[in-house]
């Protein structure tokens, strides 16, 4: 039961403050899963979902009768990766890799949470495997390299500042919100407010305000965004911070200029 041998598939598994990375080894296919339960069911409705803290926006999708290895590690803080349909509970810990596997015989979806205590979040890292026939898995596989040729494209267009606040509003709610809350009202002094102060709605910070988002800060709970976003998701998301909430700074980031510096690194 420990042997992961001779799997059909590898999957790389990384736990992140507060979601997981999934990438497939030889597929060319990676993305991140992050929690799909509205933060305003979290915090103000009295009724919650049937899967409350368990859905995901982007699911690891497996073919069904086939052995899944799933190497684990992770770039911050320990993690565990659980999945109690599956039988599978291992460890995500920074600099080590762990091996799993698991093999699944109906198509559906099986859900876990991280199991180790990993920080303010860690209610909020659910998972969900979602098991499909393999004709359906090498359709899935195809519309994610898709999706991907389509995000790097997203660099190499001029973007208008409508579609930077609309792409924006999802990247922060998605990976900014926890933190810094949804109005931008942030939750001093560990994390401080976006709205109507600081950097966001200094002319000329705008540098610093990218260095920020693309190194993280040392000392602090900001994380280097640099190797987690694209280049449209970190234009687009400057661009919002910069921009709602009655910033109103006017600044407007493009892809291409988040990508040159990336690549002048």
């Amino acid at each position: 039961m420990y042997d992961a041998s001779e799997a059909d598939i590898d999957v790389l598994v990384t736990g992140y403050q507060w979601r997981w990375r999934y990438e497939y080894l030889e597929e060319n296919v990676s993305f991140f899963s992050n929690l799909a339960t509205p933060r305003e069911q979290i915090y103000e409705a009295d009724s919650k979902g049937d899967n409350y803290l368990l859905e995901v926006d982007e699911p690891m999708v497996v073919p069904t009768g086939t052995k899944i290895r799933v190497l684990l590690t992770a770039n911050d803080v320990i993690h565990s990766w659980w999945v109690p349909d599956l039988a599978v509970k291992k460890d995500a810990i920074p600099g080590f890799i762990n091996e799993t596997w698991f093999e699944i015989d109906e198509p559906g979806i099986y859900r876990g949470q991280c199991a180790e205590l990993c920080g303010r979040d860690h209610a909020f890292m659910p998972i969900e495997v979602k098991a499909v026939t393999p004709e359906d898995y090498v359709v899935w596989l195809d519309s994610r390299r898709e999706a991907a040729a389509v995000e790097a494209a997203g660099s190499d267009r001029e973007w208008e500042m409508d579609e930077l606040m609309e792409r924006g509003m999802a990247t922060y709610n998605t990976y900014c919100a926890a933190c810094h809350q949804p109005e931008g009202q942030g939750l001093p002094p560990m994390f401080p407010a976006l709205a109507g102060t600081g950097i966001t709605i200094d002319p000329d910070a705008l540098d610093a305000h990218k260095a920020i988002v693309l190194h993280g800060q040392a000392g602090t709970a900001m994380p280097a965004f640099g190797a987690t976003l694209s280049p449209a998701e970190i234009a687009a998301v400057i661009t919002y911070e910069r921009n709602a909430w009655g910033n109103d700074t006017g600044d407007l980031v493009q892809p291409s200029a988040v990508r040159a510096l990336l690549e002048s690194q």
